[in-house]
């Protein structure tokens, strides 16, 4: 009969425990109130609550006494550990979440495996946010060693798909190669035209050069971004290449051969002497550019003289 009764007292303790998880209010110490809450989880320094408006986490220092003593004693340092541990925790969670949607962008732009990609971007944020270097993947790395890697992370996040692409035959000077429409050449209001199988698009300039003969290569990019359309374009680009690109190749000047030319000397009717004149031609110079066109790299080159087509 003693047995039967302690299990029934037993028994019914339990069930008033169970009951004390659910409360029509609970009130914090922070002065926060919360309806219908039924207590899901507790930890050594909190309770975890669904109420009417959703979930929230409370610590034990902040239960009002009579309810916290069913659930533990308080201990604000271990609280704030466990708070510091939580945004730890988030904070590495949302870092791998950006490096991976990073990762994901430059798949296509780098030809790299995923993998790769994510382990190039956490080898750089790690670095950045270690100048002096410090302990990475179990190593430790001094500041020499953080730089290496920095290099060898920056090297493999910045490297492009190539498509390189030959320049177009040279065509006659003056002409407009078929299918390209120079820049400027549709009057105002005309309605825009799609060139059939053509695919509109955006061009970004990454790299524009001029070769010099004899010289080092100029930049020339700000010059020809001027002479390409901004915005989607439904047609094909010419551009004429020609000196006009670099004050260099200005300075330098052209020349060429003068045939036929002649100097005649006399003293009256009788030709002393003739010489002829004869200017050499210089080499021509090159244009080589690398731009994205609808997020694909390319890369073509041109002589000075003839038409630079894009895409």
């Amino acid at each position: 009969m003693r047995t039967i009764l302690a299990v029934v007292s037993l028994f019914s303790c339990t069930l008033a425990v169970k009951a004390a998880d659910v409360y029509p209010q609970l009130n914090t110490l922070d002065g926060k109130t919360f309806q219908q809450v039924k207590v899901m989880k507790v930890s050594p320094t909190e309770i975890r609550i669904m109420h009417s408006d959703g979930f929230a986490t409370i610590t034990l220092s902040n239960l009002p006494p009579d309810i916290r003593v069913k659930y533990g004693q308080a201990d604000p340092a271990a609280e704030a550990q466990a708070e510091m541990d939580r945004k730890a925790g988030n904070a590495q969670a949302a870092m791998l979440q950006r490096q991976e949607r990073e990762a994901l962008q430059l798949m296509d732009l780098t030809g790299q495996s995923l993998a790769t990609l994510k382990q190039a971007i956490s080898t750089r944020d790690w670095c950045q946010a270690n100048p002096n270097g410090g302990t990475f993947n179990g190593a430790v790395i001094t500041p020499t060693g953080r730089a290496s890697l920095l290099s060898q992370a920056m090297e493999v996040l910045s490297a492009r798909r190539m498509a390189v692409v030959d320049a177009p035959p040279a065509p006659v000077p003056g002409a407009v190669p078929p299918g390209a429409v120079p820049p400027g050449a549709a009057p105002a209001g005309a309605p825009v035209v799609v060139t059939n199988g053509f695919v509109p698009g955006t061009i970004q300039l990454i790299s524009a050069r001029y070769s010099l003969p004899n010289e080092a290569a100029r930049n020339v990019k700000n010059r020809l971004n001027k002479l390409v359309p901004s915005g989607v374009i439904n047609a094909p680009v010419s551009i004429l290449v020609t000196d006009q690109l670099s004050d260099a190749a200005l300075d330098q000047g052209n020349s060429t051969i003068a045939t036929g030319a002649a100097v005649a000397v006399t003293d009256g009717t009788t030709t002393a002497g003739v010489a002829q004149v004869v200017v050499q031609e210089q080499g021509r110079n090159m244009l080589t550019v690398e731009y994205l066109y609808n997020g694909q790299k390319y890369k073509k080159q041109a002589v000075e003289g003839s038409y630079l087509v894009l895409p």
